[in-house]
């Protein structure tokens, strides 16, 4: 009789032991999405929509994947999603641009790995648009005009670097448009304008002329407010040149994986198909990040909005 409920004892011990746990994994799980996934989740900006961020960065994830020897899933993301998606842990790294950036490093103690590099360089700038023929050719003419952006205090080159620019000029979007609206893709901005549906629009370096290879507009149907010139830099645009997209990592990969994604950004080159297919020419160190926190802090945009 002892020997029986000595047993029972035992197996009621080991069963309270099992189910805690169990418990705990759960919680664990719950609480770090990532830990117990094998793929490294590499998060890119879509500011052109996530179908084009897919088809533009899936082979740069096989390139991961083949040379760190780990999958390695591309997860495209709006603006609006970046912030909620690092901080809440379900992504590893992340390719996004200058404010993000700030953000993860200033809030989630992520690391600036690398600058993504371009055929231009590893700097862009914000472009101010308005149809040809318009009359709007300078900061002081988009004064009463209806303009659109992406969202507010979001969107780097199509809103926040426009409006620092507009802003050091003594103009106020919010308060001296006559309306300011937020779209949801930069390419929709650009035809708005072209077919007089506004007067203005705010959007990255790049789009116009990306767009014109495509088919879809002509850059010459266009005017470029406050058109300005910086060495070494061809393409159209208004603003001050900032640091291109930033390739960081959170703070719970772990540093064997990081050193090897690391290692394999460094090894991209312009031959390489990965590179091709993403239209990039690789990364190289980061570039500093002094001009964007700047902006942020004027404009009072996290992670310095108080």
């Amino acid at each position: 009789m002892c020997e029986w409920i000595n047993t029972n004892k035992m197996e009621s011990i080991m069963s309270k032991k099992i189910v805690w746990l169990v418990v705990s994994i759960v919680l664990l799980i719950g609480l770090s999405p990532t830990v117990f996934s094998q793929d490294l989740k590499v998060a890119v900006l879509a500011p052109r929509g996530e179908l084009k961020a897919s088809a533009r960065w899936q082979e740069f994830g096989d390139y991961l994947s083949k040379e760190i020897g780990k999958p390695v899933t591309i997860v495209p993301l709006p603006p609006s999603r970046v912030i909620e998606a690092a901080a809440s842990q379900k992504i590893d790294f992340l390719l996004s641009h200058a404010p993000h950036t700030v953000y993860v490093l200033e809030k989630l103690g992520a690391n600036v790995m690398a600058t993504l590099n371009t055929k231009v360089g590893p700097r862009f700038g914000g472009v101010i648009i308005a149809k040809k023929g318009s009359g709007i050719t300078t900061a002081k003419d988009l004064q009463g005009k209806n303009v659109m952006s992406l969202k507010f205090k979001a969107a780097a080159g199509a809103y926040i670097f426009q409006t620092f620019h507009l802003t050091q000029k003594g103009i106020d979007p919010h308060k001296d448009f006559a309306s300011l609206k937020a779209g949801k893709k930069q390419d929709d901005l650009v035809l708005a304008v072209k077919n007089g549906f506004i007067d203005a629009a705010f959007i990255r370096s790049g789009l116009l002329e990306n767009m014109q290879r495509e088919g879809k507009i002509k850059v010459d149907d266009f005017e470029i407010v406050d058109n300005r010139k910086d060495d070494g830099f061809p393409l159209l645009h208004s603003t001050a040149l900032y640091p291109e997209w930033c390739f960081s990592v959170l703070p719970h990969v772990a540093g064997e994986d990081a050193s090897q994604v690391s290692s394999a950004l460094f090894k991209l080159t312009p031959e390489m198909s990965a590179a091709n297919k993403a239209r990039i020419e690789g990364f190289v160190q980061p570039v500093p990040l002094d001009g964007i926190k700047q902006a942020l802090e004027t404009l009072q945009i996290a992670p310095y909005s108080g």
